[in-house]
């Protein structure tokens, strides 16, 4: 079957043998994928990824091709429409995997990273990774569903209720977008900051009915926020770019008591004014990935209209143009390759 492969001295497509369909795993033929800032680091070797081969990709969708005697669900049929988490092995014994915080898992392997992934003709996932697509979410918008997942969880799990507050969404790229549209789903109104550079981005997060847009280098993002809050700040900032000294120039956003999520990695760690952080009693809190609960919400976000995804989509290409593709990830497209014939 073909794959797009990272190996040693490059990225190509290759020939490689079928996923061995192991007992309670679930054989899956991979109709969309799409690929992220994720993908692009690993060609570098990031994201424990290595200098060794692997194939990439962990934002997909499909149908089920085979199931494995083993397992324990009864809701899957062959020919299933579905998407998938991203953890290809789980220890299953720690206290983070009892309660299915599986991002938290110390022995964790995700695929396209520490394992191989959905940018391939099919995939073997477990049974507990496996999410049966709603009727009304096409599968190319399931292919999506693990960076929406990713805002939940960001927006969701690691925030307390965001009904009738100021939040403030730092980087308008796919997980910058995906948090401001789920913000604004749970009641909040939205401020999503971006640079001059982006202003494509800008508008189609206008369009979709984010509440404001900044481009940072020709508005006074204090003063927005400072009118939205009569003065307070926002309740939180969510920090999507990525960008060191963005994140540090935060802190000032925030009403006394807020919080700063950190969504994004960051190559150099940011240095914040802790004299703010204490004074002010603010919080900075990571989120990092995602988990079953944010794929059940996501699903309910997509299936109700809620959070519409299809519009970031910037270009659909064939898995041979994956160069293209590529590419247009780094210049901050969201891109999803059709890899069924």
């Amino acid at each position: 079957m073909r794959a797009l492969v990272k190996h040693a001295t490059g990225v190509e497509i290759r020939d490689v043998p079928e996923p061995v369909l192991e007992p309670a795993h679930v054989l899956v033929d991979v109709a969309h994928a799409a690929v992220c800032g994720t993908d692009r680091a690993a060609l570098d070797g990031g994201h424990d990824v290595g200098a060794g081969t692997r194939t990439l990709g962990h934002e997909a969708s499909g149908r089920i091709a085979a199931i494995a005697p083993g397992g324990v669900r009864d809701d899957l049929r062959v020919g299933d429409r579905v998407t998938f988490e991203t953890d290809a092995w789980l220890c299953m014994r720690c206290d983070a995997c009892r309660t299915e915080q599986f991002n938290r898992c110390p022995h964790r392997k995700g695929i396209g990273t520490t394992a191989d992934g959905a940018l391939a003709d099919r995939i073997a996932m477990p049974e507990r990774a496996i999410h049966v697509l709603p009727a009304s979410v096409s599968l190319v918008e399931g292919a999506l569903t693990e960076p929406l997942a990713i805002a939940v969880h960001a927006v969701v799990e690691q925030s307390p209720s965001l009904v009738g507050e100021v939040v403030v969404v730092v980087g308008p790229g796919a997980i910058g977008q995906l948090c401001a549209r789920v913000a604004r789903a749970v009641g909040a109104t939205v401020v999503l900051v971006g640079r001059s550079r982006h202003a494509a981005s800008l508008a189609r997060a206008r369009e979709a009915g984010v509440d404001v847009v900044v481009d940072s280098e020709t508005e006074d993002l204090a003063a927005v926020v400072a009118s939205l809050t009569g003065g307070r700040g926002a309740h939180t900032v969510f920090e999507c770019s990525g960008a060191t000294a963005v994140a540090e120039s935060s802190l000032p956003l925030l009403r006394r008591g807020g919080r700063l999520v950190l969504v994004a990695f960051f190559q150099t760690a940011p240095a914040f004014d802790v004299d703010r952080l204490i004074h002010h009693e603010l919080e900075i809190v990571g989120s990092r990935g995602k988990r079953p609960s944010s794929y059940r919400t996501a699903l309910s976000l997509m299936a109700s209209g809620a959070v519409e995804v299809g519009p970031l989509i910037s270009a659909r290409l064939p898995l041979e143009s994956w160069a293209e593709g590529l590419d247009r990830v780094s210049r901050g497209e969201k891109v999803v390759f059709d890899v069924a014939p």
